[in-house]
């Protein structure tokens, strides 16, 4: 398949970012179109789902490259592949009626928004182009890890959603079409997104998946985090109303759990604990943690290891904690604060009186 872009262009010396040229397959438009150089990217954090959060530049926010002539869209490496005759003359029409009421540039720097309209373009060019689904769900993929980002966790929601159902679809019926995972790498994350859907006791089904592979051994990583998402998965099936008090897993495939400074997420209960109430359904909303945040809730849940050797994650420290402030404000909640400074001034103020 012949890709029709040119040479890469220099924006400054030290610019992080680089202009690259392409013609638009379907309106021909000649056109450059910013990325980002790899000696710019810094990985900051892995979340469980991939997404990969970044230090400053993300590379996933100009991943996606929009034709500002025709508003075609496509990933940086599709975007310029020939496109069939006869389908362009379906594609040309049923892009200008989904073409934007207001201009928006695409090709320079872009901002969280329009980074996030960028795959919500992709998306209506390939399901214009009835491409596979695995293409479609790595799109709606992205488009989910975008919509966390700009914090619209509805938004999100729907996007996981068509993320899961594409990537089941293609796992089943048209596996080359996931790109360049491996079956392992493929089963954790619908696995994750089963998770994240709600739907826990199939999640736990697709990590067993993992865990018990022939090849797991060669994906340490994947192996990793699919015990810590699997022991997550479980605890969360057990806090739902309908839930058994166990999920039926396989007992062949039950992880070892083990404390790290990973983002482990929970497990087992001490035997002689007393049985925790029944609390309403566990609900998800995307929070960012500073470093040393994080660090003092990995040394918590260390501790707890060493003294009770039960492995309580850092998601059930966040909520003891929660519970413990809660009680212990009731409805003295804080009220002068502008800021996350102010608001922590007034958080040890109420907790020392």
């Amino acid at each position: 398949m012949r890709i029709i872009f040119s040479e890469v262009i220099l924006v400054t010396e030290h610019s992080p970012y680089f202009e690259k040229k392409y013609i638009c397959p379907v309106c021909k438009s000649d056109f450059t179109s910013l990325a980002v150089r790899s000696s710019a990217v810094y990985v900051q954090d892995k979340e469980p789902d991939l997404h990969v959060i970044y230090r400053g530049i993300s590379p996933l926010h100009y991943s996606i490259i929009v034709c500002p002539g025709c508003y075609y869209a496509g990933s940086n490496k599709s975007f310029a592949q020939e496109i069939d005759p006869k389908l362009l003359e379906k594609l040309m029409p049923a892009l200008y009626q989904l073409r934007p009421d207001k201009p928006i540039e695409y090709t320079r720097e872009r901002d969280l928004p329009t980074a996030l309209s960028s795959f919500k373009m992709a998306i209506r060019s390939a399901q214009l182009k009835q491409v596979k689904s695995g293409e479609l769900a790595g799109l709606f993929l992205g488009a989910a890890w975008m919509a966390r980002e700009v914090n619209d966790s509805e938004l999100e929601t729907v996007y996981l959603k068509e993320a899961l159902e594409h990537y089941v679809e293609a796992y089943n019926k048209d596996f080359k079409s996931i790109g360049n995972m491996s079956d392992v790498q493929a089963m954790y994350l619908i696995g994750e997104l089963y998770r994240l859907n709600g739907d826990y006791k199939e999640a736990i089904n697709w990590f067993n998946k993992v865990i018990v592979h022939k090849y797991i051994k060669q994906y340490p990583h994947i192996e990793k985090l699919a015990r810590e998402q699997w022991a997550q998965a479980r605890d969360q099936a057990k806090q739902q109303p309908d839930s058994a008090a166990e999920p039926d897993i396989p007992n062949s495939a039950q992880p070892q759990q083990q404390p790290d400074n990973s983002t482990a997420s929970s497990a087992q209960e001490p035997s002689n604990s007393a049985p925790l109430p029944r609390r309403r359904p566990t609900l998800q909303m995307p929070a960012h943690l500073y470093a040393d945040q994080i660090d003092w809730l990995t040394r918590i849940v260390n501790n707890g290891y060493n003294s009770s050797r039960a492995l309580v994650g850092k998601e059930q420290v966040l909520r003891a904690l929660l519970d413990a402030v809660i009680k212990k404000l009731e409805d003295n909640l804080p009220d002068q604060f502008s800021n996350e400074e102010e608001l922590q001034v007034v958080f040890t103020e109420k907790l020392s009186e």
